[in-house]
């Protein structure tokens, strides 16, 4: 004949646990740390205990020397019953006023053996996460490991987990998922002598986040167990889906060494989904000097910088940067673009038309390095007509964005993309209607600004030349029309 057990503390812990769900009149949220050991009738230490902590519904083990420790995050001042259960033993509880940010010492849970009779659970009333196999999967055919074993475990209302005598069927769910496939395996499972019962998931096409959930019914009523979230990581690296750009094509590279440039991949597996964390990028440059690898996030992206520095291109300005990876094949995956070095600016002004007359001139000027190619996005070009009654009209406030490359660097060569509004600009002076001016218009000077990351530089040109206010600058008169103003190099 088998003899229950029936532990005398049952109807004390149900108003224990009543209690301990209201909230005293503190509303400070936090963490409290938890320290004790659960001992046996010999006061020796015992392993492998089951700890509880309601009504957070948190679960641990004992050490080898009966010990635990665990943080409880509180939303205010609360009492926190505190529950040690082992198969083969009494269970035991304390209660305890929890306040955040403290560390409590719990007074000492004393369990004791029930004489060789096993215990007998109460009925089903949490589902816990025991364990999983691993906390991530890949996606079908990558290569990695497609499978993982979630282990959950089906307790009564004081922590014990399920005997047999009161086993239930857990039937398991998705919560979130990708939908590329993915399924659970087998779908209901009956509890086992220690309360425990497990599913496989099999990862589909589609990398993500999925969640699982144990459920069961007791006697009408439904018990669920909080999502185990698990990630399904993508494949390897896939040629079609591998992409590389530069944070700028044009940077100011030839103004001076260690000016940095990031460089950013981004590493899609044959899904199009992004590419198995840690996945290694290698990257070199024809030109200055680049940091060597990077791994990729869980988003599939890794980033280098790139550094100006020798060999210097100072053809044309071009350099060649390529990264490469490999595919589940060990075929390289590889991707190259341009980036421009660029240097100091460097203004030319050509006047057209009448020289007596500034209101039939036309002034052409160019704005570029040493190699002819444009400054780098963001620089600020503008011109300001100076006198009575004037102003400058035309390309008088331009704003660069990134330099466009054509070509794709083998059968057809990179050729940077220059010419009006890019390099090239124009402007024309003209009468300003000012109603509270009588004197006719007349035209003092015209300055013209550059400012960006490739440096400054401001030419003013008058009745008497031109001349700069830039320190380093350098003006030369080519003609009687046109001037070339070129900032320190």
């Amino acid at each position: 004949m088998r003899r229950l057990f029936i532990p005398i503390f049952t109807l004390g812990f149900l108003f224990l646990v009543g209690s301990g769900c209201d909230a005293l009149t503190n509303d400070e949220r936090g963490t409290v740390t938890l320290n004790g050991i659960v001992v046996d009738g010999d006061d020796e230490g015992v392993p492998n205990a089951f700890i509880r902590v309601q009504p957070q519904d948190l679960l641990v083990e004992t050490d080898e020397s009966g010990v635990f420790n665990l943080d409880v995050e509180i939303d205010s001042t609360m009492n926190l019953v505190v529950i040690a259960s082992k198969n083969g033993y009494t269970a035991t509880n304390t209660t305890l006023l929890a306040i955040a940010g403290r560390t409590i010492e719990v007074p000492t849970l004393r369990i004791t053996p029930t004489g060789g009779f096993v215990e007998e659970s109460g009925k089903a009333a949490n589902i816990i996460l025991r364990s999983l196999s691993s906390p991530q999967v890949g996606v079908r055919e990558a290569g990695t490991e497609e499978i993982a074993t979630i282990t959950f475990q089906v307790t009564d209302s004081t922590g014990q987990p399920l005997s047999l005598s009161q086993a239930v069927d857990v039937a398991f769910a998705f919560g979130q998922q990708p939908n590329g496939g993915e399924f659970l395996f087998p779908q209901t499972v009956r509890t086992d002598n220690d309360g425990e019962a497990r599913v496989n998931l099999s990862a589909g096409t589609v990398a993500g986040v999925v969640q699982v959930i144990a459920s069961a019914t007791v006697n009408g009523v439904t018990i669920r167990s909080n999502p185990a979230a698990m990630s399904i990581h993508g494949g390897h690296p896939d040629q079609t889906h591998f992409t590389l750009g530069p944070e700028r094509f044009n940077f100011p590279g030839l103004t001076r060494f260690g000016v940095p440039n990031g460089i950013s991949v981004l590493v899609g597996d044959q899904y199009s989904n992004p590419a198995r964390p840690n996945s290694a990028v290698y990257f070199n440059s024809t030109h200055g000097v680049i940091q060597g690898s990077s791994l990729t996030s869980e988003d599939g992206g890794a980033s280098v910088t790139l550094f100006s520095g020798n060999p210097l291109p100072n053809v044309d300005g071009i350099s060649t940067v390529t990264a490469t990876t490999a595919d589940i094949n060990n075929d390289a995956v590889t991707a190259q673009i341009p980036v421009l070095f660029t240097g100091s600016p460097i203004i030319t002004l050509t006047q057209t038309g009448s020289s007596n007359d500034p209101f039939a001139r036309r002034f052409d000027y160019t704005v570029n390095d040493f190699l002819g190619n444009p400054m780098g996005p963001g620089t600020v070009i503008t011109v300001r007509a100076g006198g009575v009654k004037v102003e400058a009209v035309g390309n008088v406030n331009v704003e660069l964005g990134d330099t466009v490359i054509l070509g794709d660097g083998e059968t057809n060569p990179y050729t940077v993309v220059r010419g009006p509004g890019i390099t090239d600009f124009s402007f024309s002076v003209v009468e300003r209607t000012i109603a509270d001016i009588v004197d006719p218009p007349s035209l003092d000077r015209v300055t013209i600004s550059v400012s960006g990351p490739n440096g400054q530089l401001q030419v003013a040109f008058g009745a008497n030349g031109a001349s700069t206010s830039t320190e380093g600058a350098t003006v030369e008169q080519v003609d009687a029309d046109t001037y070339v103003i070129r900032a320190e190099q």
